[in-house]
C-alpha cells in the first residue's frame, strides 16, 4: 500500500476513518512515538472503547512465542468485528544488518547510566547471533577476537573497553536466558501465512525500534500493508538537532492542549535544553507543567524554572567540565548536589569514567605523527583538515566519539592536551579503587566520592589529573 513519514500520520488516520484499512502495519524507529501512534491508529481501528476487553491483544516482543502469535492471526474470533493484535519490540525484522544499530543504542544508554534500556539492547544483539547470555560469559565477550565478533554480529568489534557488557550480563539471573533466536524462519512464515490469507478481521500491528528492509516480511508489508517510518537521527549534527526539537516541540503542545494550556515562546528554548530528546520525559514534564499552574493558562518561564531544573545530565556534564578544568571547589559542590538529589555513587563514577576513557583514547590520537594535532589548531582547520583525516580508518570508534558533534570533538581534544597519558591511566585506576571500595566497605559513599575528587585533582603531587 504505502510508506508514511511521522508528518503523515494524520493522514493515515483519515484513510483508516475513510473505511481504508490493511491486515498488517509496522510502526518503525523512535520507541515512544511508535506506541504513542500505535495507540492513536488502535483507537480509530477499533473505536469502541468497550470492546477493548475482547478484541485488543497486547504482545511482548521480548517474551513472544511467534509460532502461537500466527496461530492467532489464523483463528476466526469468537467476536463479531475486529480482532486487533499488536506486538511491540517483535524481533521478525532483526538481522545482522541491524546489530550495529542495536550496539549504537546499548551504548549510548550505557553512556547515560541507563543500565536496563543497555541489557535490553545487549539481548536483542545476543538474540541476533543466536547465542545466549551464559555462552557470551563463558567466552567472555570482551575478550571475543575481532573476526569472532564480527561472524557473529555483522559488525567490526568496537574499540574501548567493554566490560560493561559483561557485566550487565552476569547481573542476569541462571534461569533468565532467553531461547536462541528463531526470528528468521518466523518472519517467513509469517509472510508465508499472509499470503495464503488470513481471516480478514484479523489485524497485525508491529512495531520495532530497527528493521532490515531486506527482509521478506518488510517487503510484503510495504506491497500490502502499511508501514509508519518514525525513526529519527539520534545524532548531534544542526538537522538531526531540529528535527529532535520539532519533535518535541509536538509532544509539548499536545501535552498541554489536553488540559488547556499554553507557554510562552520564550519559555520553550529553556524547556527543549533542560529535557533534551527524550520524548517520555517530555510529556512528563510537560503534564507536571500543567497541573503546577492551576488555573492559569499560560505557563512562565518562572514556572519552568520552578518545575524542570538543571537535569541530572546537565550537572553531571558540569561535574567532569569541572574534572577537566581542575575547579576543585566547584566540582565538589556539584558533587554534593548530586548525591543530595539521590543520584547514586556509582553512576557518578560510570560518569567519570566514561568521559576519563574518551580523553585517553582522544591523547592517544593526538600523539599519532601523521596527522599532527597542535594545541593551536583552530576549529574550522580542525573540523575541514584534521578531523576527516583522524578519522580515516577508525570508523569503528563511532559509538566512542565521532557521533558527536564536531564542536564537541574539538573541545574534548583541547581538554585532553591538557594531560598525559599517564595521567589518565593513572585516573582510571583512581576511578576503579573508589568504585572497588564502594562495593566491598561501609564507607560511606560521599566521603569515598569526596576523596575521589581530591585524589584526581589536586596538585601534581597528589592529584593524577591536576593540569
Amino acid at each position: 500500500m504505502s510508506v508514511y513519514k511521522r508528518q503523515e500520520l494524520p493522514k493515515l488516520i483519515n484513510e483508516i476513518t475513510q473505511g481504508t484499512t490493511a491486515q498488517i502495519y509496522l510502526l518503525f524507529g523512535e520507541r515512544y512515538l511508535c506506541r504513542n501512534a500505535a495507540q492513536e491508529l488502535i483507537g480509530h481501528l477499533l473505536p469502541d472503547q468497550a470492546r477493548h476487553t475482547t478484541s485488543l491483544q497486547h504482545i511482548d516482543g521480548d517474551h513472544e512465542d511467534f509460532n502461537r502469535t500466527l496461530n492467532l492471526m489464523k483463528t476466526f474470533s469468537l467476536f463479531a468485528g475486529r480482532k486487533i493484535y499488536w506486538v511491540t519490540d517483535t524481533k521478525l525484522f532483526y538481522s545482522k544488518g541491524v546489530a550495529k544499530n542495536l550496539w549504537d543504542k546499548a551504548c549510548e544508554k550505557n553512556e547515560r547510566n541507563e543500565s536496563g534500556p543497555a541489557l535490553r539492547y545487549i539481548l536483542q544483539m545476543l538474540n541476533i547471533a543466536a547465542v545466549s547470555p551464559q555462552e557470551m560469559v563463558e567466552e567472555n565477550i570482551t575478550s571475543l577476537s575481532a573476526a569472532r565478533w564480527k561472524t557473529l554480529f555483522g559488525f567490526s568489534k568496537p574499540q574501548g573497553d567493554l566490560s560493561w557488557v559483561r557485566n550487565l550480563l552476569l547481573e542476569l539471573p541462571a534461569d533468565a536466558s532467553p531461547e536462541k533466536s528463531n526470528e528468521i524462519d518466523a518472519s517467513t512464515l509469517f509472510t508465508l501465512a499472509f499470503e495464503a490469507g488470513i481471516p480478514k478481521d484479523n489485524i497485525l500491528i508491529l512495531l520495532a525500534e530497527a528493521v532490515d528492509k531486506r527482509k521478506r516480511l518488510y517487503k510484503y508489508i510495504h506491497e500490502h500493508g502499511v508501514i509508519l517510518d518514525l525513526a529519527v537521527d539520534p545524532g548531534s549534527s544542526a538537522a538531526a538537532k531540529r528535527d529532535q526539537d520539532k519533535i518535541v516541540k509536538e509532544l509539548l503542545h499536545s501535552t498541554l492542549a489536553k488540559y488547556g494550556k499554553d507557554i510562552e515562546p520564550q519559555s520553550i528554548p529553556v524547556f527543549l535544553e533542560r529535557v533534551g530528546f527524550h520524548p517520555v520525559a517530555a510529556v512528563m514534564e510537560a503534564e507536571k507543567l500543567a497541573l503546577y499552574v492551576g488555573d492559569r493558562e499560560v505557563i512562565t518561564r518562572k514556572d519552568v524554572d520552578a518545575i524542570i531544573g538543571r537535569t541530572r545530565e546537565e550537572a553531571l556534564f558540569e561535574l567532569t567540565e569541572s574534572l577537566t578544568s581542575g575547579k576543585l571547589a566547584d566540582g565538589l559542590l556539584i558533587l554534593e548536589h548530586l548525591q543530595a538529589s539521590g543520584v547514586h555513587g556509582l553512576a557518578i563514577l560510570a560518569t567519570l569514567r566514561n568521559h576519563i576513557r574518551k580523553l585517553l583514547l582522544i591523547r592517544s590520537l593526538q600523539e599519532v605523527k601523521s596527522p599532527a594535532y597542535t594545541k593551536s589548531l583552530s576549529f574550522p582547520i580542525f573540523q575541514k583538515d584534521y578531523l576527516p583525516k583522524i578519522k580515516d580508518g577508525r570508523e569503528e570508534w563511532t559509538s566512542l566519539l565521532w557521533k558527536s558533534h564536531p564542536y564537541g570533538l574539538f573541545m574534548l581534544f583541547q581538554q585532553a592536551a591538557r594531560f598525559r597519558s599517564e595521567d589518565l591511566q593513572e585516573g582510571l585506576e583512581e576511578l576503579l579503587t573508589a568504585e572497588y571500595r564502594m562495593k566491598s566497605s561501609s564507607i560511606d559513599s560521599r566521603l569515598i566520592m569526596d576523596s575521589l575528587l581530591f585524589n584526581l585533582m589536586l596538585p601534581k603531587k597528589t592529584g593524577v589529573l591536576a593540569s
